[in-house]
């Protein structure tokens, strides 16, 4: 499916969530391009936005392959397309440049401002959370969300996204208590922004300080 911009992705989503208009719920945005169709979203439902925070670390056998993140806690989170056994044979070689990665890709993060300097994160506990991305053709993203949010005890979990491919449709069946797309698109297609006619007019900045607003103002 194809959209004017962003904003209209998030009013379309809007509507096939009305249940979760004025419950105080949370969307989780899994990625920064996301942002405008998060906000818009948001202002449909009265909900706060969580952004996602993390830092990649490349598979040194292959550098287009990202091998994990590091979360602004320190956790590790596997690439789920990468399988234990096989991080394991990386590893036996490559043990020590990946422990070196883990640590810059640490430092590295908590040198960036953080996205959500306001946000609690023990929200999180009893709250609908909407794991949202209005493109998504990859379940790294969902996989470092559900990491951080083991740690808390969401009322109930959703998947929520634009266009999503096939298997990355599959995990969130999976891994969610509920799922609503605008469209499910053969697992591979075009970058993000070829589904949208107008491009994002704000900076990445500007995105993430709407979004804080946004969250503010319904605190």
């Amino acid at each position: 499916m194809f959209y004017p911009n962003r904003q209209v992705l998030g009013d379309q989503l809007a509507e096939k969530l009305t249940q979760f208009k004025d419950t105080d719920s949370i969307i989780f945005c899994l990625k920064k391009s996301s942002l405008l169709s998060c906000i818009e979203l948001a202002a449909h439902l009265h909900a706060y936005i969580y952004i996602l925070q993390y830092a990649e670390i490349q598979d040194p056998f292959d550098i287009t392959r990202v091998l994990g993140a590091i979360t602004q806690k320190g956790d590790f989170v596997l690439n789920p397309e990468i399988s234990r056994g096989e991080y394991e044979y990386i590893a036996m070689d490559f043990m020590s440049v990946i422990e070196e990665r883990k640590r810059d890709a640490f430092s590295s993060l908590n040198a960036q401002p953080d996205p959500n300097p306001s946000f609690d994160m023990n929200a999180f506990n009893n709250r609908n959370i909407l794991l949202f991305a209005d493109i998504l053709s990859t379940q790294f993203q969902i996989q470092v969300a559900l990491n951080i949010l083991k740690a808390y005890k969401p009322a109930l979990i959703m998947g929520v996204c634009g266009n999503i491919t096939t298997n990355i449709s599959d995990k969130f069946n999976i891994e969610t208590d509920g799922v609503t797309y605008m469209d499910i698109l053969p697992n591979t297609f075009f970058e993000d922004d070829h589904y949208f006619d107008q491009p994002d007019s704000f900076s990445e900045e500007d995105k993430i300080k709407m979004a804080n607003n946004i969250s503010l103002y319904w605190a």
